[in-house]
């Protein structure tokens, strides 16, 4: 039976710097694509007015990136293991339930990048047969403490069988 209430597990608030951290790394990139713009509007002689709006609508999208979408990612990431399944919750705006019962997990992965090991935040990918499902912005030691978790259900699952 699945619970009524939502997943116990919350993200750590160290999560919310590496969050900020990725969305100066996204803003380097609006910047980039910004300049290109710039340039285009600039070679065919597009009235200023565009270049106006662009520049205000990047800025006004990396604001929001930086000072208000980790923190909702904070809030809104959440995950249980139950004897079994696991369940995660996400989203912030369009709130997600997955519930993947541990008898159709066949593979558990971490996964990391160059900026998450600085912070030592990782995410847990847990392959079934037909989808993938992760559980992002863990702090290192909850995502190998999860990924052991699931080998040990998994396992006694397939002992069961």
């Amino acid at each position: 039976m699945i619970e009524e209430n939502a997943p116990l597990h919350k993200l750590d608030k160290a999560v919310i710097q590496y969050d900020k951290t990725n969305s100066l790394v996204n803003g380097l990139f609006y910047a980039i694509g910004c300049a290109v713009l710039l340039y285009i509007i600039d070679r065919f002689e597009w009235p200023i007015v565009y270049a106006v709006l662009l520049i205000i609508l990047t800025v006004f999208i990396f604001c929001i990136d930086y000072f208000v979408l980790p923190y909702l990612r904070y809030k809104s990431i959440r995950y249980e293991v139950h004897p079994t399944y696991l369940e995660i919750l996400k989203g912030i705006f369009f709130r997600t339930r997955e519930v993947i019962p541990i008898e159709r997990i066949q593979q558990v992965l971490i996964k990391d990048n160059p900026i998450s090991r600085r912070y030592r935040v990782q995410s847990v990918e847990i392959q079934t047969a037909g989808t993938n499902h992760t559980v992002p912005l863990l702090l290192e030691k909850e995502a190998q403490a999860l990924k052991k978790g699931m080998m040990e259900r998994i396992k006694e699952v397939q002992s069961d069988v």
